[in-house]
């Protein structure tokens, strides 16, 4: 029988949180994908949303797990790593977004890093994305902190 991986639960949990806020009509989900890059071999699941009804800003949550966390779980080799995942949002919206990235950034506070991407293009309106990340691996243990990350994320957006 298959015995699913610490990233395995997580996105189960992950998703199930995500689509709970989509159902409850909070929240239009807007892409979702299950990624898997073999040359690297790194597990990537990541599904967008935003705010129900609008056009503007959405967070595309991200959860990654490569192979030093699944050689963590499987074989107790650590060497760096731990069994889990690493979770990231990413903010996209256009150059109105850039006018809340101090609210935003106050907002998670601290245990946080960001990285701001402003991408002009001559085929369209200028991008902008703001990538948080944490500075931590998200283990199973964490499971009631995940839910409230993407309960955060949710109300980042009426920021």
């Amino acid at each position: 029988m298959f015995d699913p991986t610490a990233f395995d639960n997580l996105k189960v949990v992950l998703e199930g949180a995500v689509y709970d806020f989509d159902l409850g009509g909070e929240i239009d989900i807007v892409d979702r994908k299950d990624l898997f890059d073999f040359a690297h071999y790194e597990r990537k699941y990541q599904i967008q949303y935003r705010l129900k009804g609008t056009q503007g800003a959405s967070v595309r949550l991200e959860l990654k797990a490569d192979a030093g966390h699944f050689l963590a779980e499987r074989n107790g080799f650590v060497r760096g790593n731990r069994a889990g995942a690493v979770i990231a949002f990413t903010y996209l919206g256009d150059e109105s977004l850039l006018s809340s990235r101090n609210a935003l950034e106050e907002f998670w506070g601290q245990g946080t890093s960001w990285e701001w991407l402003t991408i002009s293009s001559s085929h369209g309106e200028t991008r902008v994305e703001g990538i948080l990340t944490f500075f931590r691996v998200i283990t199973e243990e964490m499971v009631d902190d995940v839910i409230e990350m993407v309960a955060h994320s949710i109300e980042s957006l009426l920021k």
